[in-house]
């Protein structure tokens, strides 16, 4: 290194020095404000230096410091965490880059993007075998696990946990094992299993009090005294729930605090100190409400509601139940909706309300049975018991190998002796019949070389035709960008002025005058739709081709997440057959944009009948083909080729939205795995869109149906 830095200038030398002594040098009495501004600064000077590993690990350092419990500035972070993995990727540090990614997961996730957070999850997942550390997609799938348990998904949730617990395990990660018995007594805290939620608990403070994390054991406090409390060990929980809220005050950990007064409000409701209970139930929501954590909020908001429902004040409950229920439908949470519409009944019924007290007591119950049911706790058995099985097999496998070691150990010295001998007896042959060879290979070397001339200047000139079509395709993919990209600044700030314009003046306007601010707005609308469309047509097919296989059943999840209020909004139904989808090689996100965009479609062009959209995939001689049908109004003949072309409409925008690139980006994506797309279709008949599927991984499955009909 010193012969280097030898080599650095004057100016140069000081400056590296400054931004090494920034990222080594640790002042603990440094505040939190004055860390950043240090990153940053360090930042600047790297990135004139092109020193992008040191530019990686400050992004990734500031961004732990944002993210941490005494800042919790996690959008901020967000961004400092993409970069690192942008420039990680195109340096090929995988295991960086994996970092960046899965820090950027967990910030998504503390802001509750919990649909975004899965992303960046799934994407360390799909790191090939070798690229990253084991233990990085462990907790990747534990952070999943957490996600789905949000959502109400519990069997889906306890199988992605034991998958990360089964590495733990093997690896001997001691944090991970406890994280992994904490997340499962969570979810069967959930699944109203109290005393297996109280074993992993313990078991998940016993590894943490001898790790001596802090951090780790107030979350076990918490929980213990919350799973205590259900056990009506009031007592205990209140003496669990105290220890937590003074560790979480010793570490000024905010959300912490936050969770402890909710918990401490429910042991002061069993004491009937209903004033007491009531001030730490208003602090936690404030403090959750502050932090940006709305799925807990709602838990005490709920808590509160029935706190004033036990007090007497029906009005006071229904408020809270019907700002936590608004909460729940923006979160997806099929779990506090529950919660909220079983305390709904319950607050209807008090004021004398039967009939609406009854029509929230049949939500409740249709949302509880779909929740907890004996299948889930069933598939949960059977989950625990493929991580024993799987556990065990490892142990017997590596037994295995050494005694197979140890007795052929013997048998390769023995082969040793005779591949010598024979090695020797050979090579002394090769001599010989080398020497015959060599005048006649002297003559064919000289024709190889003629030859080799000839392809050589061939090869030249296919590379530079090679290089200039790549540059060329570089130079559209760019275009593309900056196209999509750099014009929406003019086209927002158009849009602000005339906002403002619209409010400040729109009494000065006579209606011609308003009728034009009307069509610049919805120009300007339309403009941003369709640029963004460009932009999504310039990124498919222009990633790397596909190497990880993806489960369909989870994509399928997330598109019927991310369209559940469209469905209500159309009073649509998505049926999707063969509920055991197969797993197909295809980049996460593209095949998520191709079956929104197609389901998205079905519902769209939908005529005079509620939309139904079906989804099903068969096998094929060369795979799998997928169908997505729906009962619209159909596709003329003329037309059946033409609707995958760029920017090709079939109807004017006043009758029907859209830019008409959504089709052909479906068929881009197609393409990037070697598949073909396709349209079967009558008018005022509905359309089925057909695409293949070369390569997947075959799985056996039983045809089944399972309906998703519209909410309330």
């Amino acid at each position: 290194m010193s012969s280097v830095f030898l080599t650095i200038p004057r100016a140069e030398s000081m400056r590296f020095i400054y931004v090494l002594f920034v990222l080594l040098v640790q002042i603990p009495t440094q505040a939190s404000s004055s860390k950043v501004d240090s990153l940053l600064n360090a930042i600047a000077h790297l990135q004139k230096q092109g020193s992008n590993q040191l530019l990686i690990e400050t992004h990734l350092k500031l961004g732990k410091v944002l993210s941490s419990k005494s800042e919790e500035k996690y959008e901020q972070s967000i961004h400092h965490y993409d970069i690192a993995a942008k420039i990680a990727l195109d340096e090929e540090n995988y295991p960086s880059a994996a970092t960046a990614i899965f820090l950027s997961g967990v910030s998504h996730k503390r802001t509750n993007n919990f649909q975004k957070a899965l992303e960046k999850f799934y994407q360390v997942i799909e790191f090939e075998e070798g690229m990253i550390d084991p233990l990085e997609k462990a907790r990747a799938y534990t952070q999943i696990s957490a996600i789905y348990q949000a959502l109400g998904n519990y069997e889906k949730a306890f199988e992605q946990q034991m998958q990360g617990l089964i590495i733990f395990e093997v690896k001997e990660d001691s944090l991970g094992i406890a994280n992994s018995h904490y997340n499962i007594g969570t979810i069967f805290f959930y699944q109203l299993q109290y005393e297996k939620a109280l074993e992993s608990y313990q078991k998940a403070k016993e590894l943490c009090d001898a790790l001596n994390i802090e951090y780790n054991i107030y979350s076990c406090l918490a929980a213990l005294g919350a799973v205590h409390a259900k056990l009506e060990l009031q007592e205990e929980s209140l003496d669990y729930n105290l220890r937590s809220l003074e560790l979480a005050e010793k570490l000024n950990y905010k959300t912490g605090i936050a969770y402890a007064k909710g918990n401490i409000g429910s042991n002061l409701v069993t004491q009937k100190n209903y004033i007491k209970a009531e001030a730490f139930y208003k602090e936690a929501i404030q403090l959750k409400t502050e932090f940006g954590d709305t799925y807990s909020a709602i838990g005490n908001k709920v808590e509160i509601a029935q706190l004033y429902l036990e007090w007497g004040k029906a009005k006071e409950a229904k408020r809270y139940l019907e700002e936590a229920l608004i909460s729940a439908k923006e979160l997806d949470s099929r779990g506090r909706q529950s919660d909220i519409y079983k305390n709904l009944a319950l607050v209807y019924d008090q004021l004398n309300q039967p009939l609406i007290a009854y029509k929230y007591n049949k939500r409740y119950v249709s949302i509880k049975d779909s929740l907890l049911n004996e299948k889930t706790l069933e598939e949960m058995g059977q989950s625990k018991r493929r991580f024993d099985v799987q556990k065990s097999e490892h142990e017997i496998q590596m037994l295995k190998k050494g005694n197979e070691l140890l007795a052929k150990n013997e048998e390769i010295r023995t082969q040793q002796i005779y591949l010598f001998a024979i090695t020797s007896f050979a090579f002394l042959m090769f001599i010989l019949w080398n020497r015959n060879k060599l005048n006649y290979q002297n003559k064919v070397n000289k024709l190889l070389e003629e030859k080799n001339q000839l392809l050589n200047s061939k090869n030249d000139e296919i590379h530079i035709k090679n290089k200039q079509l790549e540059l060329s395709n570089e130079d559209l993919q760019q275009f593309a960008y900056v196209a999509s990209h750099d014009l929406k600044e003019p086209l927002r700030m158009i849009n602000s002025y005339t906002q403002l314009l619209k409010r400040r003046y729109s009494a000065s306007f006579d209606d011609a005058g308003n009728e034009f601010m009307h069509y610049i707005v919805d120009a300007v609308g339309r403009m941003e739709i369709l640029l963004n469309d460009i932009l999504d047509f310039s990124r498919a097919g222009s990633q790397n081709l596909p190497t990880t296989f993806i489960d369909t059943n989870d994509v399928l999840f997330m598109v019927e997440s991310n369209l559940r209020h469209r469905l209500e909004m159309l009073k649509a139904t998505l049926i999707i057959k063969n509920k055991n989808l197969p797993l197909i090689k295809a980049h996460r996100t593209q095949l998520l944009q191709l079956l929104q965009n197609l389901v998205s479609n079905g519902m769209k062009f939908k005529g005079e009948r509620d939309p139904i959209v079906e989804i099903d995939a068969q096998p094929s001689a060369n795979g799998y083909v997928f169908s997505v049908k729906d009962n619209g109004i159909g596709i003329s003949k003329e037309n059946l080729e033409k609707v995958f072309e760029m920017f090709r409409r079939l109807h004017t925008r006043e009758e029907y939205e859209g830019t008409g690139i959504g089709l052909a980006t479906c068929k881009r994506i197609v393409a990037t795995w070697g598949g073909d797309i396709w349209v079967e279709s009558e008018e005022g008949q509905g359309s089925t869109f057909f695409f293949s599927v070369p390569n997947v991984a075959l799985q056996p499955s039983h045809s089944s149906e399972m309906e998703i009909a519209p909410v309330g």
